[in-house]
């Protein structure tokens, strides 16, 4: 059975993120979602338009037509236009834009309407809103336009700003053809001075060749060809900006523009060049003394007052001055009198300014706030400010009935804003205001109370018994996590939170109970959505949470269902909640179910129904709870699957009857089903899927009334639900469940009530009382400021309570602490849990550092690889012994074989090249005869010799390394020769490297050998010290770690200053290792007879050596020690013989002490003349190293010199390229608009003639008055015509000074002047202007007769002003055209001049020459002179000579110079002599030559001409001109004649299959005729020849008095043409003469 329910709108409430705009003097109107909301300024009456497609996108209004248009949001939007106050469809404007518009903006008088679409199209379209036909329009690709604007003194021009462009557009008219025409305003930098543009001309500064080539375009340096080229802008020529936002037209059609940081310009009508009036102060620096010359602009911009920033967001214009506003929140006045500009601050909203406008009238100023508010502002009267509009802004969270839902709804917003509703009219009742944002609400049924959930966790109580002033009476401080769900069960006795983090807390609803908190259960998982359910016979509620897993996206839903019963008051004192207030899972026999497919929703009724909209096939299934015994589980059985809405996610709320279902999805329908049987009830569109779709979804108690509210359209929707008259049981159930249900919830509600009073009452005694305590709605303006843009105060304030709230504990965290208190005994647990978590925790961070270890060596890997490895000669340093001189090898990598074959390729081609040549010149050159040749021979000997390194540009020679395929520097003139110069040079400088690399090698391995040897040396130098027992270091030769870089490479154990790090395996390894060692150690200490031994016998040697020399010593004797006057003779002779032996050691001693200091001296000297010798071989390789660095340098200089040629070369072309870019570019643009221009003439030729038979028509009119009254007689005609010519005198308005309006005198037109002048005419026409004597009827012809002259009269002075449109736009057209072949031309002329530049460019060669730097100063030699043969002189007899010697030197220098100029003087004159000569001769000729000469017309033009070579380039281009004209016409012949060619072989071939046609035909005609003839001739008789000759003869008669006939009839027609000329000169007609008398 198919349901018959209805859904009525009953209000619309919400706020606009676009533009409040005014459709009359007294009615607002503004988009609110899917509707359009109108507003009666006085009446506060409102009325809604509903879109029926979807959601309002762009949105306008016009209050002058009273005409309101907006675009809906759908691919393939449309345009609707509706008439106010009848709110009646006009029009429907299609086939404009691709997804959106953005922008809509009518003219101010007239029919035009502007609109401006985004992606893809960006498209500017004008329309004629009236007929809905699309006029023109224009693409501005990736233009993200902000502000749409017509001049209301001109309806064919606009505005359109976006935030880096500000373009101007005339809309020109051709009668019905209309084109858009843009002039680019040129934005200032932010600091006022204007920006860099390039100009692509070639200038004469480019012509001229520099030492870096000619001068460049940037964008040319850059490689940019194209449209890139046009916009590109260096990076030290880059500025900001100006960013408009905001644009205001002045009646003199100058713009007014704000910008972004507060900067205001100015923009002249005619110049169109933007001015800076006013902006942000441009503050220098302390101690800077040069301060910059800023320009005009700028200096302007400081001294004119600076705005406060962001003050200029929205402008209008008045009489009074400029009015402007932002986002401070202040509304100012800009007067801008002479050179002043004062700026007046006027008045102030409090919260930011969206927009501005004034009434049709101008006498009152709309300012619309961004927090939803509208004020009404005089100008005239500043005091004067009426609050028109009083709606908050933000999304919804959710909107619900209050209490029993009868009278009142709640909703609250994001933005921490709750306000109460009447459900009979939608008034706003009260509004409270919290300091923080909301994530949920929910109502209490039991009671009047709300509860209000925040995203920092708390959940605030606000007691709504007086809806006028609701107070806040109580929160909790539950978590420290968003609360996403907040649910009462529907007997009000429980409050159910969820947290985003799967915390469910349990909390007691009565407020008699204090909204105690009974306990908590963790779900592990992201809460979707809680549901709850009262399960009367059982007697218990039902909670249902919707979780997704880990790993789950929240978009798809979850597929984690937990069902657990609510604990009351004496469970919740019971054991089964922990100290910590986790309640346990058996006590509230929780039990899960994991779904196979995601729900984004799920809810359940009290007959485990279970209901859940899966948003992956967008349906919705309800399920049957299967509850298992002892089991913690419970099983889903699919009953019913239906399909719901287009998009997804979703999600579902049942009635609380639980007979209704409603779905609500992203496509902004909500659908009402039966919750038996899942039909659906109702379907309708309330919000829209571009702005998220619905958000919540509630029912009243009796069913009767639905509030909805959108996701981010900031809507709420309040509808009436009508029950079908046939079902009339639903409609009794509905009601019987109200009745009781409200019987049961007002008994409670009573005592409940006052509980909420008493606590009021007693929070206010308290001293508790919020910062944010609710206000009425005559004070929600000063909330509303204080939420979003309150003082510094204000928000300082909020900042300390958010830090006082993250200090406070939570009662979850209170729980904990208390618990910890109570199980101090659990400490040690936690304690080895932590030590696990540091075990982790330290294998975490070992693993994080092998992986960085990992990383680093692999990068030296890399690095080494590169660096290194792939190095052909590696780099190092050969570092003197003395002198402290180092010099480097040069590293090289081995050359690739691409290289080495493109060497080898360029050497084999300049072999070629070279043979070549010679062989042109043994062919070309004649032999020269033998004096000659010896004059050549002598001649490449001098070229030989003048050949040397200077002109070569580098002393290559040095190293005998000659190229012989090198070019000369005077011969690369192409790009290739360039190129393979470069590469033979880099050759070259490889070879020398390679060179220098030999030398150094060597020496290297010298400076090894010597090392060698010293240390080899070193040795017997240590053994000779040891001996001497001398003091004295060994210095010992090494190599650095420079010269031998593989040292870098390896890490010494030395090197390492940190504890290495063993594994145990290590350990293990090197306890076994020293194990090892000391049992040796212990083996070796062990007894050794045979070391014994030979200590014991021969002193540990087995034979002496002479080297121990010094240490052998005689032993004394024994006696010895006693003295020597007791000694005996024979110890006085062992004593003398000890003394003997004791001199001669000593003798040895001494002897062979010296025999080793000069062998140390020796050693040392020869070490010292090595290594100094080694030294003078590295100072020559330094010598030669610099020599090669500087050839090397020179080569490398040559390079940088032909690449940076080659670069200016390439820089030519992408100058070149763009050139033939914009030449082609405009090419295209001639043939647009000469095909335009020939359309327009056309256009303009028809429209004359219908002009101009309009005028004839109107003569005629005049001409035919007498006519009209044949039978009046004259006296009475003349009267009439006076009468007829007569019109009324119109009264013209003047325009008043002390107007309002500053548009106001520009506001009538042509068609209200001829309305005008009908109504007056309607008095002339009365009967007492009537001639006496004068018939009605004649008197009603007359009338009839002048107001068709009237209309006659208007429609010419119509056609008049469309011509002169039509002739004014065909004029601009052909001046296009004339500059568009200009610029052909100049393009053309520049890119003749470049290839002039190239050219140049390539011959004049820069090259490099090698100069002599300085004297060389030579060294004298030391000699001793004799001077046996010389006499003494005095100095002064010395000077004198030299003085006098100079002076007669001088004397004769200057007679030979005159000698030489005399001679000089002989062979000029001798020169002009023959000169002179020689000009006689010629003009001897001359005057032969000007007798025989017959002077011509071109001659005598040559004569009188003074500039004839100007006159010759006139002639030339003009003959150029014709010339292309005639190629033109020539090529369009040929195209014509190609078209013509190509249709003739279409006419051929299609002729050819015709014909085929017609052979088949013929062929079967043939066979039937020959089988007609044989039948003819089998059956019919022969005829006599006579029969046959009498048929022909009639046929010839018959055809003799047709050919008679037809010119019997021509010459009866000229005599008719005859007759009726004579007629005509006979009778003429009246008309026909006066019309020759007017031509």
């Amino acid at each position: 059975m198919q349901n018959k329910d209805t859904l009525t709108l009953r209000w619309v409430k919400g706020y606009t993120t676009q533009h409040v705009l005014l459709v009359d003097n007294r009615t607002i109107c503004y988009p609110c979602g899917n509707f359009l909301i109108f507003v009666d300024t006085e009446t506060k009456e409102e009325r809604v338009l509903k879109c029926e497609t979807g959601s309002i996108g762009a949105f306008t209004a016009n209050s002058n037509s009273k005409v309101v248009a907006f675009a809906e949001q759908r691919l393939k939007p449309s345009i609707y236009l509706f008439n106010f106050p009848e709110l009646s469809k006009t029009a429907v404007l299609t086939d404009g834009a691709e997804l959106e518009y953005t922008l809509l903006d009518f003219s101010y008088m007239g029919f035009y309407l502007a609109s401006f679409s985004s992606i893809p199209d960006f498209t500017l379209t004008i329309w004629n809103w009236k007929t809905g036909d699309n006029l023109c329009s224009k693409s501005l690709m990736r233009m993200q336009a902000c502000v749409l604007l017509f001049n209301p003194m001109n309806q064919l021009q606009l505005c359109l700003a976006s935030c880096d462009r500000l373009l101007v557009w005339n809309i020109e008219r051709c009668n019905k053809f209309h084109l858009l025409t843009e002039v680019n305003v040129e934005l200032p930098a932010e600091d006022g001075t204007m920006t860099f543009h390039e100009d692509f001309r070639i200038s004469h500064d480019c012509s001229a060749l520099t030492y870096y080539g000619p001068k460049m375009l940037i964008s040319a340096q850059a490689g940019l060809v194209g449209e890139m080229a046009k916009t590109f802008v260096a990076q030290e020529f880059q500025k900001t900006i100006v960013q408009p936002v905001s644009v205001c037209w002045t009646p003199t059609s100058d713009l007014y523009v704000g910008c972004k940081k507060g900067q205001l310009l100015h923009v002249d009508a005619d110049l169109h060049k933007a001015v800076v009036l006013a902006g942000p102060s441009l503050e220098f620096p302390t101690g800077v003394e040069n301060v910059p010359e800023w320009p005009i602009s700028t200096i302007r911009m400081n001294i004119y007052p600076t705005l406060p920033p962001c003050s200029v967001n929205t402008l209008a214009f008045s009489t009074r001055g400029l009015f402007a506003a932002g986002k401070d929140g202040k509304l100012y006045c800009i007067k801008l009198k002479f050179a002043n500009l004062e700026v007046e601050e006027c008045w102030s909203a409090g919260s930011s300014i969206r927009n501005i406008t004034f009434s049709a009238d101008y006498a009152s100023l709309l300012i619309a706030t961004e927090e939803g508010l509208a004020f009404l502002y005089n100008p005239l009267e500043e005091a004067d400010v009426k609050t028109t509009l009083n709606v908050y802004s933000g999304d919804f969270v959710s909107a619900m009935f209050l209490g029993t839902g009868t009278q009142y709804c709640v909703s609250a917003r994001k933005l921490g804003i709750m306000q109460v509703w009447s459900l009979k009219d939608g008034k706003n009742i009260s509004t409270l205001a919290l300091s923080e944002r909301i994530s949920a609400m929910a109502c209490c049924p039991s009671s009047d109370h709300v509860a209000l959930a925040t995203e920092t966790g708390h959940i605030y109580y606000a007691n709504v018994v007086t809806v006028e002033t609701p107070q806040l009476i109580h929160q909790v401080f539950l978590h420290r996590m968003p609360i996403q769900s907040l649910k009462y069960d529907p007997e009000g006795q429980f409050l159910v939170a969820g947290c985003s983090d799967g915390f469910i807390f349990s909390m007691n609803a009565k407020p008699s109970k204090l909204f105690k908190v009974f306990g908590y259960t963790e779900i592990k998982a992201e809460i979707l959505g809680v549901s709850v359910a009262l399960n009367k016979l059982r007697k218990n509620v039902d909670c249902l949470t919707l979780s997704c897993q880990p790993g789950e996206h929240k978009c798809h839903g979850g597929t984690e269902l937990t069902m657990f019963q609510l604990l009351g008051e004496v469970a919740a004192a019971s054991t089964y909640i922990n100290n910590r207030g986790m309640m346990s899972d058996v006590a509230i026999k929780k039990i899960s179910c994991h779904n196979r497919l995601p729900l984004t929703s799920a809810v359940h009724d009290c007959e485990d129904n279970l209901y859940g909209f899966c948003s992956l096939n967008r349906s919705i299934h309800k399920y049957k709870i299967i509850k298992e015994v002892n089991n913690k589980t419970f099983n889903l059985i699919l009953q019913v699957k239906v399909q719901a809405h287009q998009l997804g996610p979703g999600f579902l709320h049942l009635s609380q009857d639980q007979e209704n279902l409603a779905s609500a999805a992203r496509d902004g329908f909500i659908q009402i089903r039966d919750a038996n049987s899942m039909e659906i009830n109702f379907e309708t569109q309330c919000h829209s899927y571009h702005s998220g779709g619905l958000g919540s979804v509630d029912f009243s108690l009796d069913r009767q009334t639905v509030l909805t509210t959108g996701v981010h359209d900031g809507t709420l929707i309040c509808f009436s639900s009508k029950f079908d008259t046939e079902n009339t049981l639903r409609h009794k159930a509905a009601i019987e469940f109200s009745v009781s249900t409200f019987s049961l919830l007002s008994q409670t509600s009573k005592t409940e009530n006052k509980v909420l009073d008493l606590m009021e009452q007693k929070y206010q005694l308290d001293g508790k009382e919020d910062s944010h305590l609710p206000m009425s709605k005559s004070s929600t303006f000063s909330v509303s400021s204080n939420i979003s843009h309150g003082s510094t105060a204000e928000s300082q304030r909020l900042n300390d309570e958010r830090s006082i709230t993250s200090l406070e504990e939570t009662w979850l965290e209170k729980k904990n602490k208390e618990a910890i208190k109570k199980d101090n005994f659990h400490h040690a647990d936690v304690k080895a849990h932590l030590r696990e978590g540091i075990k982790k925790l330290r294998q975490t961070v070992r693993e994080s550092i092998e992986m960085t270890n990992l990383a680093n060596q692999y990068l030296r890997e890399v690095i080494k690889r590169e660096c290194w490895d792939q190095m052909e000669v590696k780099g190092r340093m050969l570092e003197a012994f003395y002198s402290g001189i180092a010099v480097t090898n040069y590293s090289k990598r081995e050359r690739s074989k691409k290289e080495l074959d493109l060497l080898k390729q360029i050497t084999r081609q300049r072999t070629i090249e070279q043979i070549d040549m010679k062989a042109r010149k043994d062919i070309v050159e004649t032999p020269p005869k033998k004096e000659e040749k010896e004059e050549e021979e002598a001649e490449e000997d001098d070229s030989k010799e003048e050949e040397n390194p200077a002109v070569k540009g580098s002393l290559t020679y040095l190293y005998g390394l000659v190229n012989p395929y090198l070019y000369k520097q005077l011969d690369l003139h192409t790009k290739d020769q360039k190129i393979n110069q470069i590469i033979l040079l880099q050759d070259m400088i490889y070879n020398i490297k390679a060179e220098f690399n030999k030398e150094f090698d060597a020496t290297y391995k010298l400076k090894e050998v010597e090392i060698a040897r010293v240390n080899d040396r070193n040795v017997r130098i240590r053994e000779i010290i040891m001996q001497l027992d001398m003091d004295e270091a060994v210095w010992v030769p090494t190599m650095s770690n420079n010269e031998k870089p593989e040292r870098d490479l390896e890490v010494l154990e030395s090197e390492i200053s940190a504890e290495r790090y063993l594994t145990e395996e290590q350990k293990a390894m090197l306890e076994e290792e020293f194990k090892a060692e000391q049992l040796r150690i212990l083996l070796a200490k062990a007894d050794n007879w045979r070391e014994r031994a030979l200590m014991d016998m021969m002193g540990g040697v087995l034979e002496a050596k002479k080297s121990d020399i010094l240490k052998m010593e005689i032993p004394a004797p024994l006696f010895m020690v006693i003295p020597d006057y007791e000694w005996n003779e024979e110890q006085i002779r062992q004593a003398k013989e000890y003394t003997i032996k004791e001199q001669a050691l000593s003798e040895e001693k001494d002897k062979y002490r010296k025999t080793l200091e000069s062998e140390l001296r020796k050693l040392q000297a020869s070490i010292a003349e090595t290594t100094n010798g080694l030294d003078d071989v590295i100072n020559k390789l330094f010598e030669n190293k610099v020599r090669t660095e500087m050839i090397i340098y020179q080569e490398e200089l040559k390079i940088c010199n032909l690449l940076f040629s080659l670069q200016i070369e390439e820089e030519i072309q992408n100058q070149n390229a763009q050139l033939n870019f914009l030449l082609a570019e405009q090419k295209s643009c001639v043939g647009c608009k000469a095909q335009v221009m020939q359309e327009t003439k056309v256009m303009v030729d028809q429209f004359r003639e219908t002009y101009d038979d309009l005028v004839a028509e109107d003569r005629l009119l005049e001409r035919g008055f007498r006519k009209e009254f044949f039978d009046v007689n004259a006296a009475m005609v003349d009267q009439l015509y006076k009468i007829y010519k007569r019109r009324p005198k119109l009264q013209m308005k003047r325009a008043q000074v002390a107007t309002a309006n500053p548009f106001g005198h520009w506001s009538e037109t042509a068609s209200e002047g001829h309305i005008n002048l009908l109504s007056s005419m309607e008095e002339l026409n009365a009967s007492r202007f009537k001639p006496e004597h004068l018939d009605q009827v004649v008197w009603e012809r007359l009338c009839e007769i002048r107001n068709m002259k009237i209309e006659s009269e208007h429609q010419v002075k119509l056609k008049a002003v469309t011509l002169a449109e039509m002739q004014t736009f065909l004029q601009k057209r052909i001046e296009e055209d004339e500059h568009c072949n200009q610029m052909i031309t100049n393009y053309t002329q520049d890119i003749s001049s470049l290839c002039d530049i190239k050219s140049q460019f390539q011959m004049n060669l820069m090259v490099q020459l090698v100069l002599k730097q300085g004297q060389v100063e030579v060294m004298s030699d030391d000699f001793i002179s004799e001077y046996n043969n010389s006499i003494l002189l005095h100095k002064a007899v010395v000077e004198d000579l030299n003085n006098t010697i100079q002076l007669l030197g001088e004397k004769k220098v200057a007679i030979m110079v005159e000698c030489k100029d005399f001679k000089k003087g002989i062979v000029q004159l001798e020169w002009e002599y023959r000169k002179m000569l020689m000009q006689m001769d010629d003009l001897h000729n001359k005057i032969r030559d000007i007798l025989k000469f017959t002077i011509t017309r071109q001659a005598q033009m040559y004569l009188r001409e003074d500039n004839y070579e100007a006159r010759v380039t006139d002639h030339i281009m003009v003959m150029e001109r014709s010339v292309d004209g005639q190629e033109t016409f020539h090529d369009r012949v040929l195209l014509q004649k190609r078209d013509n060619i190509k249709k003739l072989q279409k006419q051929i071939s299609q002729l050819k299959r015709d014909l085929k046609t017609i052979d088949q035909l013929l062929k079967e005609q043939h066979i039937s005729v020959s089988e007609r003839l044989h039948i003819q001739e089998m059956t019919a008789t022969v005829k006599p020849e006579d029969e046959a000759r009498a048929r022909f003869k009639e046929l010839m008669q018959h055809r003799r008095l047709v050919e008679l006939t037809k010119a019997q009839v021509e010459d009866i027609n000229t005599l008719r043409m005859e007759l009726e000329k004579q007629r005509m000169r006979t009778f003429p007609v009246l008309s026909d003469r006066e019309q020759q008398t007017y031509s």
